[in-house]
């Protein structure tokens, strides 16, 4: 039988047609209503009006609607962190990810472009929603790229309306504003954090920055989604490390499942990434000084020859234009390795490693001090299931192979080093734990107050806000040092045992503390994280011990 629209009144109709259509889609996906998460559901459909005729425009908005919701739960149960403005504008990346996707995000996407295909539409009348295009489209625009001045139209609607931005929590903020009403709500690229007193001025008269009394190489190693309990309810073949005579400890990484680069932005600034909504890097990566006080700076200026490699494009996370911001002399991404040989999603390890040595060779023989930060890529997921294990067997399997070719490189490093008389130290670290959120249930590294929603899949799972001892647990990955032919023999023992359980933002002040690197900041880093761990965690600690003007100083002009 076919459905009759009605011929009359049809804009009304349409609206109505969505109205409905947007409030069953909120409270079936988010058990919760308000009527202001209509705002933008209804600004573009009178937008695309201009196009498109009512009743698929409807469809068409609707559809949207669900494509977001669905991302945004996708991702939200595979990282604890929710879909964001600027996730669209890493539309490349999901290229590489969608080995994620079930059949819902295809099917919705079909539906859009029936949508687009069915209802296109130009007419004079159409051209009376043309104003409310601009509007809506110029709206989008100034809030991405906020200027002095006055509030676009959008966003001034939004606070006649009284919608409330629950900018502390973004996962509130889709359940109760809708995920259209939170992109345009989180569009903004953020202000830069505003220059002023920091809590250690008094400091830089006290302390003399010194040349560090150790000098390694250092290799420090990203290794992705690496994780092994502390105990024996998930051990995995990184422990091997600790068999080779590395010092162990376990550190809180700030992301679960994801989001490498927020902890790849603790570890090479000193700086919690936590304290900012949303990924750091997407947001400022553009507007950070061309030499802020980062990590690989410090070595760079120490006369260190300093690179990063990873094999994926440099425009993930925008590596391509945060690295050499952060000191890195050379950056060595995908385009610029022979992945021919691969097999599966992604390369091993071993690629990334061989290049590391090649580097390490010539830097060597020209009598360079290194410092080289790696980024693994051989144990990203998502994991192959195996009667129904999670994909844990996957899982450890590749992070055995990544674990084996880490030591052979480790080792044929140690015989450089020792042949060219220098001392060398390595780190690696986890990420964050892998997203196999099932397995840690059955095998109690969470309990059930970790969750308000569970299920049969990983995807099933949806965590609940967690107070801090919850999120220690949750964000614990670990953390492997050694060092060779350096005079202080304990210089790994004493960095493990210093960073147990503290944050990954802990680790640099921690670091050069152990090699004698002395500066105002990496004083107060230190200080400050010797405070307990459930502080370290806690978003109003954080804002009190890390406040706007350290970001200022130290990242922008």
């Amino acid at each position: 039988m076919r459905i009759r629209w009605p011929e009359k009144n049809q804009v009304l109709w349409g609206l109505l047609l969505l109205s409905v259509l947007s409030v069953l889609l909120q409270v079936f996906a988010f058990k919760y209503l308000l009527i202001v998460k209509l705002l933008m559901p209804w600004l573009l459909y009178f937008s695309v009006l201009v196009f498109l005729r009512p009743y698929p425009a409807a469809f068409f908005v609707f559809l949207l609607e669900c494509l977001g919701a669905r991302i945004h739960l996708m991702k939200l149960a595979l990282t604890n962190s929710p879909f964001e403005a600027s996730d669209l504008f890493a539309w490349k990346q999901a290229f590489f990810l969608k080995s994620y996707v079930d059949y819902v995000v295809p099917a919705i996407i079909i539906g859009i472009l029936i949508s687009l295909w069915k209802g296109l539409s130009f007419n004079k009348k159409q051209l009376l929603f043309l104003p409310v295009f601009f509007m809506v489209a110029m709206s989008f625009v100034q809030e991405r790229h906020p200027t002095e001045a006055k509030a676009n139209p959008v966003s001034s609607l939004f606070k006649l309306a009284r919608v409330v931005y629950v900018d502390w929590n973004f996962a509130t903020n889709v359940k109760e504003n809708g995920i259209l009403n939170h992109i345009f709500l989180t569009m903004s690229t953020g202000q830069v954090p505003a220059k002023g007193k920091l809590p250690y001025d008094n400091l830089k008269t006290m302390i003399d920055p010194k040349k560090a009394k150790n000098q390694p190489d250092v290799f420090l190693v990203l290794c992705e989604s690496c994780y092994t309990s502390s105990n024996d309810s998930f051990e995995t073949p990184i422990m091997d490390l600790e068999k080779d005579g590395f010092a162990h400890a376990t550190v809180i990484s700030p992301v679960y499942g994801g989001m490498t680069a927020e902890a790849e932005f603790e570890v090479l600034t000193g700086l919690p990434s936590r304290r900012y909504k949303g990924i750091d890097y997407m947001y400022f990566a553009e507007r950070y000084s061309e030499k802020p006080d980062a990590i690989p700076r410090i070595f760079a200026d120490s006369g260190y020859d300093t690179f990063s490699s990873h094999p994926l494009p440099g425009f993930f996370w925008k590596r391509e234009i945060v690295h050499p911001k952060f000191g890195f002399k050379r950056t060595f991404f995908s385009d610029s390795m022979n992945l021919e040989g691969k097999k599966g999603t992604y390369p091993e390890d071993k690629i990334l490693f061989d290049l590391a040595l090649s580097e390490y060779k010539e830097n060597l023989k020209a009598g360079k001090k290194t410092f080289a930060f790696l980024l693994s890529l051989y144990t990203h997921g998502p994991y192959t299931e195996t009667d129904g294990d999670g994909g844990e067997a996957d899982y450890k399997q590749r992070l055995a192979i990544t674990v084996r070719q880490y030591l052979e490189f480790k080792n044929e490093a140690v015989r450089l080093a020792r042949e060219n008389n220098r001392p060398v130290m390595f780190v690696i670290f986890g990420d964050h734990k892998p997203a196999m959120t099932i397995s840690f249930y059955k095998r109690h590294e969470f309990n059930e107050d970790f969750f308000s929603s569970k299920g049969a899949k990983n995807e099933s799972f949806q965590f609940s806000t967690l107070n801090p001892a919850q999120q220690i647990v949750f964000g614990k990955v670990p953390l492997y040092v050694k060092s060779y032919g350096m005079d202080d023999s304990a210089v790994a023992a004493e960095i493990t045992k210093a960073n147990s359980n503290r944050p990954l933002f802990c680790l640099p002040g921690l670091m050069f503390e152990q090699l004698g690197v002395h500066t105002a900041y990496f004083t107060y880093l230190v200080d400050t994280c010797r405070k307990d761990p459930e502080e370290l965690v806690d978003p109003d600690v954080l804002k009190n011990y890390f406040t706007d003007e350290i970001y200022g100083d130290r990242l922008f002009d």
